[in-house]
């Protein structure tokens, strides 16, 4: 099953080139790189990796990058996954094969593995969405999951950083969209982290659709 692999980066120069030679072995699949305004070597080891590049000149945020490599992909399943290394895109196939049965694969990391700024957050999205679902879900922002593009644009997606995920659950859950859950393993310690200030604004961002009854 092909796919279009999307990954957002911001300089990940470091982790890049490991996690794209990963996704190769994962499958034969288009693999679009979104460098997010970098000011390290990102774009040139993407670009030696054989990858299709897309440059923003300023960093825009994840949720920004995520929807500009969307547009640009021939493929009609979409996989987003980070460029840190912290995900296993050995778990791409697991990701595309359940999106064979669903609207939205999510991959589902063990919370007690995630890091303490970020557990309330998780915590509390995890709460308000799985009451508006109607079922408990186990993960609502990991960035690793599965789409079609048809689907991804008809969500009609405002958020360009963090939240994008959230909203991607919720908006899903209001367009009465299935959505399946994978368990992925997850190497916390390397790459990148999200920023306490971002994790503060997905809180506030699920927060405030719940009082607004976006959900």
């Amino acid at each position: 099953m092909k796919a279009s692999i999307i990954l957002p980066a911001y300089n990940e120069g470091k982790n890049i080139g490991s996690v794209i030679r990963a996704v190769k072995k994962s499958g034969d699949h288009e693999i679009i790189v979104v460098d997010d305004g970098s000011r390290d070597n990102t774009l040139d080891v993407a670009r030696a990796e054989g990858c299709v590049c897309v440059r923003l000149n300023k960093n825009m945020g994840k949720g920004y990058a995520c929807k500009t490599g969307a547009k640009i992909a021939t493929n009609n399943n979409l996989v987003f996954i980070d460029s840190d290394g912290q995900l296993d895109a050995k778990q791409i196939p697991s990701l595309l094969a359940t999106l064979k049965s669903c609207d939205i694969a999510v991959g589902v990391r063990n919370m007690d593995d995630i890091p303490i700024q970020r557990k309330f957050s998780n915590k509390f999205a995890r709460s308000i969405v799985s009451a508006a679902a109607g079922k408990k879900l186990g993960d609502v922002l990991c960035g690793f999951r599965a789409i079609r593009k048809k689907d991804l644009f008809n969500l009609q997606l405002k958020k360009g950083r963090y939240e994008f995920e959230a909203e991607m659950i919720i908006k899903a859950v209001r367009k009465g969209m299935t959505i399946k859950e994978v368990p992925v393993s997850v190497r916390y310690g390397i790459g990148s982290s999200m920023p306490i200030t971002e994790s503060a604004k997905v809180t506030s961002y699920v927060m405030g659709a719940a009082l607004q009854g976006v959900l």
